[in-house]
């Protein structure tokens, strides 16, 4: 196993989170201790990179010049803070590693004031880890409400004020940045590293594409996690997503399949959000929808959003209901999809629903 960083595989959740705000020790990060590679006879290359893979000669070339040959090959190259050329922002800072949390974390202990660009979730945790930590925030967002692109203006808007109960500056629609002349935070999203897999001739497009066994172009080669672009059989289409319960998962499955024990990866995408002590769940793949459906009322947690299709069921987002949320997620894994007025009643049982569909 090969990693560019020198710590063992960790959890970056925590980057924009509890590790930004001091709560949680650098200790805590690591997936698995030393002892668990070892027992499992695992080769940890931490700190070195592949600079180049020969898939006819199944060899790949580490800086420095060292060669390993392989049988298989995973890509779990994960993916890169998008890069924002714009005047202003050549010194800004972008968090994906511990390193860079590192950074940020000393801005934020220095107090005053920071600028972040970007109101999704990276750029809406770190908002809400600065305000704890007593640090004026301005946000900046070209659409018109936070984490409008996957949870939708109206479930925005509720974080919009939320933001701004907290004491956040938002300034949402902007179409040109002003000058910064203060520390400043670009997470205008991430975009996967699939260098090495054009280079090696795989087919790429928006990430790495797979199977549903997480098989590459080529066989013997694999792709998991953020890098890659996977055939979901539960959405019937390819999708690529950005977060670490998805990356750990299909890791989980890539590997049975690299294994021999071939299967199709049909979880459905999740993952959650902590900001000023609301908890916020998702499930699904952030596809396109044309309706949502509320359960309770958006802005008096807790409620449950639900996004369909035509009529299908398609994803869910809660805040402070992780029960609908499970459930929203076990119908949308067996791909049942309620009449809206089940959705929104909050006496209907969706988890019975759910065993009906079993």
């Amino acid at each position: 196993m090969v990693g560019s960083e020198a710590i063992r595989p960790y959890d970056r959740t925590h980057l924009s989170k509890g590790y930004l705000t001091g709560k949680t020790e650098l200790e805590r990060l690591p997936l698995r201790a030393p002892e668990h590679y070892r027992d499992l006879a695992i080769e940890l290359e931490l700190g070195r990179r592949v600079v180049g893979v020969d898939v006819a000669a199944r060899r790949a070339l580490l800086d420095g010049g060292q060669e390993l040959e392989w049988g298989a090959l995973l890509l779990a190259t994960g993916g890169e803070p998008r890069q924002l050329p714009l005047p202003g922002l050549e010194g800004a800072l972008y968090l994906r590693e511990i390193a860079d949390s590192d950074q940020l974390r000393a801005e934020l202990r220095g107090g005053g004031r920071i600028s972040i660009v970007g109101a999704g979730f990276i750029g809406c945790e770190v908002a809400a880890a600065a305000r704890e930590l007593g640090v004026e925030v301005d946000l900046y967002e070209r659409f018109e409400q936070p984490l409008e692109r996957v949870l939708g203006r109206e479930l925005g808007a509720f974080y919009a004020d939320l933001h701004r109960s907290h004491g956040v500056h938002l300034h949402l629609g902007v179409e040109q940045l002003p000058k910064l002349d203060r520390p400043q935070l670009a997470a205008v999203g991430m975009q996967p590293r699939d260098g090495l897999a054009v280079e090696a001739g795989l087919l790429v497009d928006a990430g790495v594409l797979v199977d549903a066994t997480g098989q590459t172009s080529t066989p013997g080669v694999y792709a998991a996690g953020d890098v890659a672009r996977y055939f979901s059989p539960t959405f019937g289409s390819h999708v690529r997503v950005e977060h670490f319960q998805t990356a750990q998962h299909h890791g989980f499955a890539v590997g049975r399949s690299m294994a021999g024990q071939r299967g199709p990866f049909t979880d459905v995408p999740w993952f959650w959000s902590d900001q000023y002590g609301h908890n916020l769940q998702y499930a699904g793949a952030g596809l396109a929808w044309d309706r949502i459906v509320e359960r309770g009322r958006i802005g008096d947690p807790p409620f449950t959003v639900f996004y369909l299709l035509a009529d299908r069921l398609l994803a869910a987002a809660a805040v402070d209901d992780p029960r609908t949320l499970s459930r929203a997620r076990r119908l949308i894994e067996l791909g049942i999809s309620p009449p809206a007025g089940v959705l929104a009643d909050p006496v209907s049982d969706l988890k019975a629903l759910g065993r009906l569909g079993t």
